[in-house]
């Protein structure tokens, strides 16, 4: 099942609500199903239960009862079959037979709580939401400008701020950021699957953390290698060109130090002298080292 499909479940399970959100959800629901018109109304999903909900609302509010087609192998479909019954639909929801284009009305959405209650039933119609696993994106699919834009609208009044793009002739009204999801989810009242992203939000950073971690680690020992086997190089050339006596006594207690001791880092190697020296000191006697023998070489 996909993530989309558990969320709609949740929220499909949860309908205890007041009458206003419920005319808000089916607002929702009808405005954005796959056709709203004194022409034809009709939804289809491949979630059951969320055509199920859309003929239950239609019915309790209108008094319509939708023709409901489900398949195993297609979408389910909800259609209002006659003229006179698409009619008593729309009135219902303060809409006109004769209107040129298909706008919202606000006179659905009775108080502030009936806002989720729309966005539900929106989503429920017209929308998708990726797994957290994979990335975050959540959608609605929206097949009219003005309607869109509506919408766009009721987003940005709920403190919500999506973004807008055109695919295949849709107006897609989208968010990618996971803090917008987990809102939207809380909103529409899928209190668990917000708390399932951010569960996996959280295990994502953890991840990620742990890795940036693992990969400076593994950069450092890599630097630290790299140096060590240069040192042991030039010391050894310096052995073979002029022997390693011919060095300051600073210098050589540090050159035979690294030269016995390849693998331990320079804190540790500066703890080895007598006196003890700090890391950058040994730091600076090493390069010095690595010079004389880059001047024998030349």
């Amino acid at each position: 099942m996909s993530f989309s499909s558990e969320v709609k479940d949740e929220l499909a399970s949860s309908q205890m609500m007041s009458q206003c959100c419920l005319q808000a959800q089916a607002y929702g629901l009808v405005l954005f199903g796959r056709s709203f018109s004194h022409r034809s109304i009709t939804f289809t999903s491949e979630h059951l239960p969320s055509v199920m909900l859309y003929s239950e609302n239609l019915r309790t509010l209108t008094g319509v009862i939708p023709h409901v087609e489900t398949g195993i192998h297609k979408k389910n479909t909800v259609k209002i079959r006659t003229a006179a019954e698409r009619l008593q639909v729309i009135e219902h929801f303060g809409h006109s037979p004769n209107e040129l284009a298909l706008r919202m009305n606000r006179a659905n959405l009775s108080d502030d709580c009936c806002f989720g209650a729309f966005i539900r039933g929106a989503f429920f119609s017209c929308g998708t939401v990726t797994s957290p696993e994979r990335n975050y994106h959540l959608e609605f699919v929206v097949p009219h400008i003005k309607l869109s834009l509506d919408l766009i609208k009721i987003l940005n009044e709920v403190k919500l701020n999506p973004k807008h793009i055109i695919r295949n002739g849709n107006h897609i009204v989208y968010f990618k950021d996971s803090e917008s999801i987990e809102d939207i989810l809380t909103l529409m009242g899928a209190t668990n699957a917000s708390l399932e992203l951010m569960g996996i939000k959280m295990q994502k950073n953890m991840i990620n953390k742990i890795n940036r971690k693992v990969n400076f680690e593994v950069a450092n020992l890599s630097r630290t290698v790299e140096a060590s086997i240069q040192h042991i190089n030039a010391i050894a050339l310096i052995d073979s060109k002029i022997g390693l006596g011919h060095l300051p006594i600073a210098l050589r207690d540090v050159a035979v130090l690294r030269r016995d001791n390849p693998e331990v880092s320079l804190k540790d190697l500066g703890e080895l002298l007598t006196p003890p020296i700090s890391r950058s000191g040994v730091n600076h006697r090493l390069k010095r080292i690595v010079e004389i023998a880059e001047e024998l070489e030349k």
